[in-house]
């Protein structure tokens, strides 16, 4: 053999070997790729199985934190309603008789202000009536004067204004003509209650008799308990102070 020859057989060796050299290299990225390719579908499949559970508990994590929000907005419901309810209890029983004692509806509407007022006047006119008709009295209409004291009191204090007028005021202004007239300067209440009140009256008295015709001028105040009877208010203590 030539050497020529020889050189082209080492020549086409040369490049049989490179060529199997290469295609053996490239059987291997083949499969390699193959497999890349189906652990990319593996793990694609595990990615979609792995993501199915973490849907679930994602799924389940937002459905206690609604029922927990749920729970958290009905026990504030619960409680501003215990809350109201306590609240309208305080109001009834510590409110409830001053409402009454001035005549409110704590549901109506209208000036408060204004029916308070009317409520006091009441109870102010009541005790300076009631005070005027006690202390005013004349020989001439003694019996007239002493029925229209007492159509003014109540109780206790009504016996015993009567035993009081019998035994000692009547003898005295018929005997000596003991004729009295009381005038009401101030009255203001200090208690209003649904059925009792406490007025502070402020009065004039001028006293005139046989002995003393010169008309006497005193002042006094005096403390007056009303109770109402029947719808009325009527005086059931008189003390002076």
């Amino acid at each position: 053999m030539s050497s020529e020859n020889k050189d082209a057989e080492a020549a086409g060796g040369e490049v049989t070997e490179s060529s199997a050299t290469e295609i053996d290299a490239s059987e291997p990225d083949k499969v390699s790729l193959t497999k890349a390719d189906g652990d990319e579908s593996t793990d694609g499949d595990e990615s979609t199985e792995t993501e199915l559970p973490g849907g679930e508990f994602q799924e389940q994590k937002g459905g206690r934190k609604g029922s927990g929000l749920l729970v958290a907005a009905l026990l504030i419901g619960v409680l501003l309603l215990g809350s109201i309810g306590a609240a309208a209890s305080v109001y009834f029983w510590l409110y409830r008789d001053d409402q009454r004692a001035f005549g409110l509806n704590p549901f109506s509407v209208g000036s408060v202000d204004s029916r308070i007022d009317d409520r006091q006047k009441e109870v102010r006119d009541a005790a300076s009536g009631g005070t005027v008709a006690l202390l005013s009295y004349a020989p001439e209409t003694l019996d007239k004067d002493l029925a229209n004291a007492k159509a003014h009191l109540t109780g206790e204090f009504l016996k015993y204004y009567s035993q009081f007028t019998d035994q000692i005021v009547a003898p005295a202004a018929k005997q000596k003509g003991v004729k009295t007239e009381a005038t009401v300067a101030r009255a203001a209440v200090s208690e209003l209650h649904p059925d009792n009140a406490v007025v502070l009256v402020f009065v004039n008295q001028v006293t005139t008799s046989k002995d003393r015709p010169d008309p006497a001028l005193a002042t006094s105040s005096v403390v007056v308990k009303l109770t109402k009877t029947d719808g009325r208010w009527l005086i059931s203590e008189f003390n002076p102070v």
